[in-house]
């Protein structure tokens, strides 16, 4: 623990400066230095390994920066490894297959670095105003990662996600300017002063609704199954695991100045038609990255039943992000092991897999039943724990809800499984993996048991973060 707070401000500080200088190594020293061409990705991981290497421990205090804009805290810390761990598995990947063309490897890795900053600064706002800002630095990065391959399918999925993402800014943004007439500060701190007018709560509203695209809450998750199938593999990865995360950390604040009342009312209904309509919309899936959007959309709504379970609920929350994430980016890794085109493999083409190589069926078993929620793997903990929370908060039918619909997920995670071990292969392809890709997926695997068998140090973990928002 750092005894001086200051100290451990310009130390915590120097891991985002240090993304932003590999960043732009990675785009410029290319042109100057030729053996360094091809190597950006190296430079990239280099740089975020080295970040958390120097991660230090958060003192047991809230130090606000500038008038409260940036917060740095024990929460702030647990949410910077959790981005930082991600975007190192990213980068890993992104080194194992080619994530952009060769020209184009020195943008991709700046703009993957950029995006991985926006998500930092998002989680550690403490206005709105800084968080708009964060969430353009994240967004803007994110919208030409989706199309940086120039083909058909990444440009139609950059499209769409810029023209709904531009959409969602715009509400983010007129609801911004509502509440700064209305309110002396847009801190988080000062939005929550007792019942609010409704003009404010309309632009309350508005900020929500910006930021539920961001965390693909029904019915503002129209972006997601296009972006995810035409993104790079890599990318969509990094859609699902972080983004998300900086969303529902927003939301949370917002969610929690208001004691019950219309928002809650809102937030009770955008959780239960997302957890139903994703769920079954994921049924009549065929593409296996189509069928992780509309998990990972589902998902969103079990992390929305979360939030009404107060303080118990948001420990929950934080310990559910590093458990999806790690079982997210498992599956992904291997749809991009296994992916023909840059639309990914359809679930068929996991026909076989389990005696072409049984580690990795065995891998992706682990996978789908951890998103899933079955025991002892650390999706079923997760959902547990946020459902829980929410029972103990007096919203056991919202429970109920999510429970079934949780039920019916098992069916298409099942149907993945299923096709592994008891179809035989199509075609006689068996999937060699590169280390690097080969290693990642293990380690998911080994994560995923390893968290569910041994939960208690994760939650306590999130148990200390949460105490300091």
């Amino acid at each position: 623990m750092s005894a001086d707070p200051l100290a451990y401000a310009a130390s915590a500080l120097s891991g985002p400066l240090l993304l932003v200088l590999a960043a732009f190594a990675c785009l410029l020293l290319p042109l100057f230095v030729k053996q360094l061409r091809g190597a950006q990705g190296l430079i990239a991981l280099g740089a975020v390994l080295v970040a958390i290497a120097f991660f230090k421990r958060a003192p047991e205090a809230e130090l606000a920066f500038f008038d409260e804009a940036l917060l740095l805290s024990p929460l702030t810390a647990y949410l910077w490894a959790f981005a930082l761990a991600v975007l190192a598995l990213v980068i890993a990947l992104s080194i194992s297959r080619r994530a952009a063309p060769e020209e184009s490897q020195g943008e991709y890795y700046f703009l993957l670095l950029m995006a991985a900053l926006g998500l930092m600064v998002l989680v550690a706002a403490g206005d709105l105003f800084t968080a708009f800002i964060a969430l353009e630095l994240l967004s803007l990065p994110v919208y030409a990662l989706a199309g940086i391959r120039r083909s058909k399918p990444g440009l139609e999925a950059a499209y769409k996600y810029f023209m709904l993402g531009a959409f969602g800014s715009g509400m983010t943004v007129m609801g911004i300017a509502i509440l700064n007439a209305l309110y002396p500060a847009l801190t988080f701190t000062a939005l929550k002063t007792g019942p609010a007018q409704p003009l404010a709560l309309a632009g309350f509203l508005l900020v929500i609704s910006g930021f539920a695209f961001k965390t693909a809450l029904v019915p503002f998750h129209m972006w997601v199954p296009d972006a995810y199938e035409g993104a790079p593999t890599q990318v969509s990865t990094l859609l699902a695991a972080a983004v998300k995360a900086g969303g529902v950390v927003v939301l949370w604040r917002l969610f929690s100045l208001f004691d019950g009342g219309p928002v809650h009312k809102i937030f009770w209904w955008l959780a239960a038609i997302t957890a139903v309509s994703a769920n079954l919309m994921a049924l009549g899936q065929k593409g296996l990255k189509r069928l992780l959007a509309y998990s990972s959309v589902a998902h969103a709504g079990y992390l929305a039943v979360a939030f009404f379970g107060g303080r118990r609920g948001f420990e929950a929350v934080l310990y559910y992000l590093p458990v999806y994430a790690m079982a997210t980016i498992g599956a992904f890794s291997v749809a991009l092991l296994l992916e023909k085109d840059e639309k990914g493999p359809l679930i068929e083409d996991l026909a076989g897999l389990a005696r072409a190589r049984p580690w990795l069926a065995g891998a992706m078993s682990a996978f789908m039943f951890s998103l899933a929620g079955v025991p002892p793997l650390a999706g079923f903990f997760a959902k547990f724990y946020a459902f829980a929370g929410a029972v103990n908060g007096g919203y056991t039918g919202l429970v109920v809800i999510a429970i079934i619909m949780s039920a019916v997920s098992i069916y298409y995670y099942l149907k993945v499984t299923v096709v592994m071990y008891m179809k035989p292969p199509a075609n006689g392809r068996t999937a060699e993996a590169p280390g690097l890709l080969e290693a990642v997926i293990f380690l998911m695997a080994a994560g995923v048991l390893l968290a569910g068998l041994f939960s208690r140090p994760l939650l306590a973990c999130a148990a200390e973060a949460s105490r300091w928002f």
